[in-house]
């Protein structure tokens, strides 16, 4: 079993950033949920600003509102076998049977809204915990028979 986690970092959701436009972007960019809770008139209280086609309103990119908390603990690998007794093995004519079963990235516990708190827009060292439609890693299972005649 594998975990790994970390702790304390940010990363800039900008996928929030064009979602959460609420039409300060153009008309294919995807509108999030939150944009339901957005300011509508005086006395509203909320955090989510007013959408304007102007790009006001706190939709900069340089802003701490698209900042989020990047901690995280992932279960990143799981390989669980068993070989068969020798007395069965033998009866298979064979010296060894083993079956196992492996899973890849199976849990994430995050706060984070986005998809993986990993992301990176690029390969580049300098553009880790910035997530720009950067696509989660791949859940997967494995299972297999290892045999020896």
């Amino acid at each position: 079993m594998l975990l790994s986690f970390q702790y304390g970092n940010k990363v800039y959701n900008h996928n929030r950033f064009f979602g959460e436009g609420g039409g300060a972007r153009d008309e294919a960019r995807v509108i999030f949920a939150s944009n339901l809770n957005r300011w509508q008139q005086p006395g509203d209280m909320t955090d989510v600003p007013r959408p304007d086609g102007i790009n006001v309103n706190n939709y900069l990119d340089g802003g701490s509102r698209w900042l989020e908390d990047g901690s995280f603990i992932r279960l990143r690998n799981v390989n669980l076998g068993y070989t068969l007794p020798e007395k069965l093995t033998r009866q298979l004519r064979g010296s060894s049977v083993r079956v196992y079963a492996q899973g890849t990235n199976l849990v994430l516990l995050t706060n984070y809204t986005g998809l993986d708190p990993e992301s990176a827009s690029s390969s580049d060292a300098n553009q880790q915990g910035i997530d720009l439609g950067t696509p989660p890693q791949p859940r997967s299972w494995q299972v297999g028979v290892s045999a020896t005649f």
